[in-house]
């Protein structure tokens, strides 16, 4: 079995993947994330892909698509408080559920770092959810460790 590696501009390839990711936080954060719903997702990723600083990569085996990786690329500007930095941000990571554990993410990632030291950027960051003990699990396992926290307080 291959895993191929590449590119690409649309949204249609990673529609099924996005839905799984979108449904999963839709159940742990109802009050927050909304189910998927193919035109409006359609639109928002397709304005991210449109930017220069958005990419994104999708894993294929056989010609299917099984995974993606989408990346922000960010520019951060020196200020009283921090210096300068550009960073990669990895927006979205899903693979199908029935080709986890097979490398599918790893292979993604390593993508990743190789476009950011291209790019002679040193820096990858993600947030997950918290209660995503898988998603925890994976990014601890392939180098990623906690630097901030985000938390949250729901008052209705």
């Amino acid at each position: 079995m291959k895993i191929e590696i590449c590119e690409i501009h649309e949204f249609k390839p990673i529609a099924s993947l996005v839905e799984e990711v979108q449904n999963i936080h839709a159940e742990l954060f109802p009050s927050v994330y909304k189910r998927y719903e193919y035109e409006g997702i359609q639109k928002v990723m397709e304005t991210m892909l449109s930017n220069e600083l958005c990419r994104l990569f999708i894993a294929q085996i056989n010609g299917v698509t099984v995974g993606y990786i989408m990346i922000l690329i960010k520019e951060i500007p020196e200020n009283a408080f921090h210096y300068s930095m550009r960073v990669i941000h990895i927006h979205q990571l899903a693979v199908a559920e029935e080709h986890k554990k097979m490398g599918v993410g790893a292979l993604l990632m390593e993508k990743v770092e190789e476009v950011a030291l291209k790019l002679n950027i040193h820096r990858l960051e993600l947030d997950h959810l918290e209660s995503n003990a898988a998603a925890k699990k994976f990014f601890h396992n392939n180098g990623f460790l906690p630097y901030r926290s985000k938390l949250m307080k729901q008052l209705i």
